[in-house]
């Protein structure tokens, strides 16, 4: 019998977040110390904030572009509210020491590229995106002396790492159900080479962000290797294919028969 509440993974990732989720309220305000704010990592921060934005428009796309798929949608509206709030307590931070953005700043980062047209590499993208994020906030929270950024990028390099499980499990749900698994995995093993090989073709706000900005990717950017090699083993546990960070990827579609 169909069950949707035993069936669908929404009800699973949403209780999870529940149990995780952090509290604006907790976010240590009164220990906020502008001495160890400088003027790059308050720019940093408004860079950061500017491309978390885009949570908005890519909500709309996956209602938008994957409105039958009710389970995925269902997750998406938990997404959005955890990823909303990414920007604001951002936002929250610049504004305490006296900076301040407007309403063009907020339409202007709200702004993304289209979804592509698999829905897989969809999904796979944004498990990329979401761990690349995460170690990106980790690394933020080890290299700022504000203590009160600190913290905020520990809460946010958590939720960007549960975020990555929740697409892993819906692009495998999606895998198990394709019609075509074969091309599905080579889709995947694609985008993986050009996130990791040809990043700068990559459209994706995560990407774009250190494109548009050298003191980002110096302040966020940890050990590429360590990332590589991340994405490369929860993917390729994804797709059923051993994957490493040394891994030739264009080999391996050749060798796999899966060249285009």
């Amino acid at each position: 019998m169909d069950d949707v509440v035993r069936d669908q993974l929404c009800f699973t990732l949403s209780a999870r977040a529940e149990r995780a989720r952090w509290r604006m309220e907790d976010i240590p305000w009164d220990q906020l110390d502008p001495t160890k704010a400088p003027d790059w990592l308050r720019a940093v921060v408004k860079e950061v904030a500017f491309a978390e934005l885009t949570t908005t428009s890519a909500t709309r796309r996956f209602l938008d572009e994957l409105g039958d798929d009710t389970d995925f949608t269902q997750w998406i509206s938990v997404w959005f509210f955890e990823e909303t709030r990414h920007p604001q307590v951002l936002l929250r931070w610049l504004h305490e020491l006296g900076i301040v953005v407007g309403t063009e700043f907020m339409r202007r980062g709200r702004a993304t590229a289209p979804l592509m047209k698999s829905r897989f590499g969809t999904l796979v993208t944004n498990v990329i995106s979401e761990l690349v994020a995460s170690t990106s906030y980790a690394g933020l929270a080890e290299r700022s002396e504000e203590p009160v950024l600190a913290a905020i990028a520990r809460n946010l390099s958590a939720d960007e790492a549960r975020h990555a499980t929740g697409f892993a499990a819906y692009a495998r749900r999606y895998l198990e159900r394709s019609k075509d698994p074969e091309a599905d995995r080579r889709d995947a093993i694609k985008i993986l080479y050009l996130w990791f090989a040809d990043h700068a073709n990559v459209r994706h706000p995560v990407s774009e962000l250190f494109a548009r900005s050298s003191e980002a990717l110096a302040m966020l950017s940890v050990d590429h290797g360590e990332v590589r090699a991340r994405a490369y083993s929860v993917i390729g546990s994804l797709i059923d294919m051993p994957l490493a960070a040394d891994t030739d990827l264009l080999a391996s579609l050749r060798q796999e028969g899966r060249a285009e």
